[in-house]
């Protein structure tokens, strides 16, 4: 399975996309796997389900997405299949599951551009920091036709020059700076909004390093600072106490003096910091998604992978 383990480094190593874009290679891997697996029967074919499925929990543990998609296309998948079928029958029903996830994917993030649209009907200046997909449908399909838009570039790799370029032709005025700024833009926009890699199970938010310091003058200033987060992005088997952040080679920092250079590629929001959350089942609150976290709960226990 040389293939499986080469495709889950990719995602590993991988520095452009961002946790729901991950989590659609997770499934498309998962699909693979249905197509090209080795095991000629049932047991063995869910045997390397699952165990792609572990390798893929594993993969980046700050980002949920990759690790609950991963665990619902298990889920279903074992649901799904029964001892009558064929092995052919059950490899053809684990594409097809695929499909539907990734189908599922895009609806939630229209349902999170329906949400952001109520919510920020009023909104006239925003700041958001690096790249999210979430993020950046929301500012091309969710906001008002005049509102402002200022983007943190994200040191070192600087994700949010990519977000300035995707919205370049859809938002009037847009504007860029860098992280060190944002203690003055804040105070001048109404709210700030931000992706998520992970939603903790004390409702702690995981995502790119600069996050917990936008949320620290969002509340000096009395600003509403928002998370783009879908329900499927709940880390339930973690909290700020035992989360794992990835770092980085300081190299991305100063190449002349890598060894001297930290480099932690995410931070840790507290819950207190964080007014709501924009999701696939409207804005939800703290006690909203505590709700839906209780769900992955029984899911990880349901599965015990």
């Amino acid at each position: 399975m040389d293939w499986i383990e080469k495709k889950i480094q990719g995602m590993v190593n991988d520095r452009r996309h961002g946790a729901a874009q991950l989590a659609s290679s997770a499934i498309r891997i998962l699909m693979a796997v249905c197509q090209r697996s080795e095991p000629t029967d049932l047991k063995g074919l869910t045997r390397t389900i699952k165990q792609t499925t572990l390798s893929l929990a594993q993969a980046r543990p700050s980002m949920a997405p990759i690790r609950n998609w991963s665990l619902v296309f298990a889920q279903r998948f074992i649901e799904k299949i029964n001892a009558g079928f064929s092995i052919r029958e059950a490899k053809r029903q684990g594409v097809v599951l695929g499909k539907e996830l990734l189908a599922l994917q895009q609806e939630f993030i229209h349902q999170q551009v329906e949400a952001a649209r109520t919510i920020m009907q009023n909104c006239k200046s925003l700041i958001t920091l690096s790249y999210s997909s979430t993020v950046e449908s929301i500012l091309r399909h969710g906001l008002p036709p005049s509102c402002r838009v200022v983007i943190a570039e994200s040191r070192p790799l600087m994700e949010g020059r990519r977000l300035f370029r995707n919205l370049s032709d859809d938002v009037t005025e847009l504007r860029m700076i860098t992280d060190a700024q944002m203690g003055l833009a804040i105070p001048a926009a109404d709210l700030v909004l931000v992706g998520a890699d992970a939603v903790l199970r004390d409702l702690s938010v995981v995502n790119k390093t600069g996050t917990y310091l936008a949320a620290l003058v969002a509340h000096a200033h009395d600003r509403d600072f928002l998370v783009a987060a879908d329900t499927y992005k709940i880390n339930v088997t973690m909290d700020s106490h035992n989360c794992i952040l990835e770092s980085k080679s300081g190299r991305e920092v100063w190449a002349r003096q890598e060894k001297y250079c930290d480099n932690v590629y995410f931070d840790i929001t507290p819950r207190e910091l964080i007014t709501g959350f924009i999701s696939e089942a409207g804005f939800l609150d703290a006690a909203g998604m505590r709700e839906h976290a209780q769900r992955w709960q029984r899911l990880e226990k349901d599965l015990a992978l």
